[in-house]
């Protein structure tokens, strides 16, 4: 693997997946000249860096919105767009959607379980005790 600024980006942003996560921190440990990279990146992003590039990963303007992730998983999405959001993923591996999709996946579980309902009943209830009364 070979590390480029693209990849110490990625790695700053939490991009990476495990391994090759732990292959880039082990590669800054060991090198200088990387150590003095991750730190010049830092320090421009900390100075607010506004290119293209850094804007694009940190507004994260790649990624489906939830809604898209939603209809994702119903395969409600043309062929062409489902074939994108599983590249971004699989391949690309971004963290945030593969959170999203799961969150997406546990609420709609939890709806379709009568005792999460039931918890959630419970839970309305006992807020209504808590808030005051209208007057």
């Amino acid at each position: 693997m070979t590390i480029t600024k693209a990849t110490l980006d990625a790695f700053i942003d939490d991009h990476l997946n495990e391994q090759d996560s732990i292959r880039v921190e082990k590669a800054v440990r060991e090198s200088q000249e990387l150590n003095t990279l991750l730190k010049s990146i830092i320090a421009s992003r900390d100075m607010g860096d506004h290119s293209i590039g850094a804007i694009w990963r940190r507004e994260h303007l790649s990624c489906p919105t939830r809604e898209e992730l939603s209809s994702y998983k119903e395969e409600a999405l043309d062929p062409q767009r489902i074939d994108y959001i599983k590249f971004h993923l699989e391949t690309v591996g971004c963290k945030a959607c593969k959170a999203n999709l799961s969150d997406l996946i546990c609420t709609k579980n939890s709806l379709t379980n009568p005792d999460a309902n039931e918890k959630h009943q419970q839970f309305l209830e006992n807020s209504k005790i808590l808030l005051p009364k209208k007057v």
